[in-house]
């Protein structure tokens, strides 16, 4: 949610058809040697008296109960430079050593104290009384680590006061900083900003906390009112809970402050088609085409639209640049399938449902589809009842499933099974009355 690259949901419930930014790069994923398990009794031994985790935060918290104004800084050393797996621990513990004696040389020039928070991770706070600004307290720290060794930190920074936050929050703060940092690359340092909580909250989406994602985007739109991507995001959220009124509010901001911004379009759109306000929904589809016109979700959404309001011609022009957007999607030729069939265009039809058979061989739709349309060329029956056969036996609940494939047993003369799945056909909603009672009354004549 911090670029604007979209990210495209292909789960298609309705709550997993949003898009969403997502940032261009992810943090290191180091395959070497895990950092977090590096030994650092050297850094303790070194320093006695330092504190470690929340015992240091409580401390620095104690010592600045009366300070209005302070930085929190976060320091951890980068994966990147670590993924030599010959490199000795003894190594990457005299290179924590090397950190914190950095750390220790500014704070006592620069009025701070410092702790452990991690067994890679170190923290800061420094009374904004001593003047030097945050950033260059940072690259003081660099330049004497830089002295000593090659390693090379990444920061977060975070002050006090900022907003709502309060200060027992200023340390989470200049983690988020940090994690944002970790998108930009090694040697990185960051002050917290709305793209830090914009990060944050992208985060607990993906972990399913989408009320937490909520609280972030809200806050970090109190740091930058005019954030598109903050607008998107929070609309993406509110939607995934079904909330479509503040969805669209939130996507008709973004919108005022960008309108062209494609993906705000085209949530907005999907939140017209949720709601079935078909019209409008396609009225914000073609404008985001316009736009930006090779998002794949845009032309499937719209090509699925125009099927919808009876329109294959055009629904087909939409899914054919969808496949060629995204080829392996099955559920773009699966429509594309149901658009040419409703148009009569019976072996391009089959076509499509080929390939998406080829794809997922137990795609129950395409497979009942495929059934239907050769019985229609005159195919074996044999091989056309086999292909619905198939589908209920994957999908047992779909009705139209269960009547095309009682149409193949009324064909075959097979009445107690035409009528068995008739009957279940018209269970399950789809009207079957007619034929169950012709094939009830060609048994009772038999």
């Amino acid at each position: 949610m911090t670029h604007k690259k979209p990210e495209l949901f292909h789960h298609r419930s309705s709550s997993r058809q949003f898009l969403f930014c997502k940032s261009d790069s992810t943090p290191t994923d180091d395959k070497g040697v895990e950092i977090s398990r590096v030994d650092s009794t050297l850094v303790s031994k070194t320093f006695p008296n330092i504190l470690f985790g929340k015992n240091f935060i409580h401390h620095a918290m104690d010592r600045l109960d009366a300070s209005t104004k302070f930085e929190a800084m976060v320091i951890r050393i980068d994966d990147s430079t670590h993924k030599d797996k010959s490199i000795s621990g003894d190594y990457h513990s005299n290179s924590l050593v090397d950190i914190a004696k950095a750390i220790d040389e500014t704070c006592k020039s620069e009025n701070g104290m410092w702790g452990q928070l991690d067994h890679d991770m170190f923290g800061c706070f420094f009374p904004r009384k001593n003047q030097t600004s945050p950033l260059k307290l940072a690259d003081k720290i660099k330049h004497r680590l830089s002295e000593v060794c090659n390693e090379t930190v990444s920061m977060g920074i975070a002050s006090f006061p900022t907003i709502t936050f309060n200060k027992d929050q200023l340390i989470d703060n200049a983690r988020k900083a940090l994690d944002h940092a970790a998108f930009l690359g090694p040697d990185s340092t960051v002050l917290f900003d709305s793209v830090s909580l914009n990060i944050s909250g992208d985060m607990l989406y993906q972990k399913g906390d989408i009320h937490g994602a909520i609280e972030e985007f809200n806050a970090a739109l109190m740091l930058d009112s005019s954030n598109v991507n903050v607008y998107n995001s929070l609309g993406v959220c509110y939607g995934v809970l079904g909330d479509y009124e503040k969805a669209m509010e939130a996507f008709e901001k973004a919108i005022r402050i960008d309108p062209e911004e494609a993906m705000a379009l085209y949530n907005a759109g999907l939140v017209n088609m949720l709601t079935d306000n078909r019209d409008k929904a396609l009225e914000y589809f073609l404008d985001a085409d316009r736009k930006e016109g090779n998002i794949f979700d845009v032309a499937f959404q719209t090509g699925r639209l125009y099927l919808k309001m009876g329109k294959p011609e055009q629904g087909k022009k939409s899914l054919e640049k969808a496949v060629r957007l995204n080829p392996e999607s099955g559920l773009a030729l699966r429509y594309l399938g149901e658009c040419c069939s409703a148009m009569n265009l019976t072996d391009e039809a089959i076509s499509a449902y080929k390939k998406v058979i080829r794809q997922n061989p137990n795609d129950a739709e395409s497979l009942s589809a495929l059934g239907y349309l050769f019985d229609l060329q005159g195919e074996n029956p044999e091989i056309t009842t086999i292909f619905c056969q198939q589908s209920i036996e994957i999908a047992p609940e779909n009705g139209l499933f269960r009547f095309r494939l009682g149409n193949l047993y009324l064909k075959r003369n097979q009445l107690e099974d035409a009528l068995e799945q008739f009957q279940k056909a018209h269970d399950l909603g789809y009207d079957a009355n007619n034929l169950i009672q012709k094939v009830q009354k060609l048994i009772q004549n038999a």
